[in-house]
């Protein structure tokens, strides 16, 4: 059997220029075909990255019997139709946040994979940058105490043509990238909350939300505060408050370059890595659990309940903002 993985991506936007790359630098994959809205979307981007082949549509990439794995690089209103029908192909999916819109939509996806007996997981390649593992490692034992607080945010300026603004498209500041601080927030205290508050602010023309603002409720009178935006500067970051001590970490990405920067009490740690590598591991972990699943060696431990799970939060939040009331999870 090949230790290699033929990846296909469906999607052609402006990712595809580091997720797609990553998948030709995978110790485990190589990036096979790759089909657009139109077939000369497909046609321009094999040519760009050098890929083997292209197709007239979605669906002819998905009948090639050559393709193992799709990488779903589409816009967040595709990605339940389209990855139910990779699974019902019998393809192994990459879906990229939002895995879903909602909790039904995340539903139709894990029990298509579970139909068809194909691995599906949400592509956050944060999951993959230097130093969140060790962090974790850090928290989970006891360096901060037990946890109490949890802060975390993520902005930056949209342009006006961004299709996050379009409302049919699933736009918005809570899809976009309010998903990463709620998942920071569950990740990083290994913990899942039971109910939630949260509040939107619309913008005035497009009608989806610029900002987001939640808070999320834990065992025991533990929170996390989250926020996110498409119209303030540029920041990502996130804190956890303990009864022993105090963690910061900041985000700096430029275009070429991911640098992490973690303070516990007094001590500073970083890391640092280009902007490709998180994209590459991301890729290499999910063709590793691909590959062992061929051999019947493994069940992937990462994929659709946690997707299914980030997804009910995700709706929770989006039930209290618009009830204005607060949401059991």
């Amino acid at each position: 059997m090949s230790d290699r993985i033929k990846w296909g991506v469906l999607g052609t936007g402006r990712i595809i220029g580091k997720a797609g790359m990553a998948l030709n630098k995978a110790t485990n994959g190589m990036w096979y075909g790759v089909a657009g809205r139109t077939e000369e979307n497909g046609r321009s981007a094999a040519e760009r990255f050098g890929v083997p082949r292209h197709y007239e549509s979605y669906e002819a990439l998905l009948r090639d019997p050559e393709i193992d794995a799709v990488y779903i690089a589409l816009l967040n209103h595709l990605h339940k139709a389209w990855a139910v029908k990779a699974c019902e192909a019998g393809k192994h999916v990459l879906l990229e946040k939002p895995f879903a819109l909602n909790g039904s939509e995340a539903k139709a996806i894990a029990d298509a994979a579970q139909k068809h007996n194909v691995l599906v997981r949400e592509a956050f390649v944060w999951k993959y940058y230097p130093g969140f593992e060790q962090i974790r490692d850090w928290i989970g034992e006891g360096a901060i105490g037990q946890w109490a607080r949890f802060y975390g945010r993520f902005s930056f300026v949209a342009y006006e043509s961004s299709s996050r603004w379009r409302k049919d498209w699933g736009g918005g500041a809570l899809y976009d990238i309010g998903c990463y601080p709620v998942a920071w927030a569950r990740y990083f205290t290994q913990e899942e909350p039971i109910a939630s508050d949260a509040a939107l602010d619309l913008h005035p023309l497009h009608g989806v939300d610029r900002r987001f603002a939640g808070t999320l409720y834990f065992a025991e009178g533990r929170t996390a505060q989250l926020d996110a935006a498409l119209d303030l500067p540029h920041g990502a970051s996130f804190e956890l408050w303990g009864t022993k001590g105090k963690l910061q970490v900041e985000l700096d990405v430029t275009a070429e370059e991911l640098r992490i920067r973690c303070r516990l009490d007094n001590r500073w740690e970083e890391w640092g890595t280009d902007r490709l590598t998180p994209f590459r591991l991301q890729a290499e972990s999910f063709a590793d659990a691909v590959l062992l699943r061929k051999q019947g060696r493994s069940e992937d431990s990462d994929g659709a309940e946690e997707a299914l799970r980030q997804s009910r939060v995700i709706d929770a939040l989006l039930e209290a903002a618009r009830t204005e009331r607060r949401v059991r999870i």
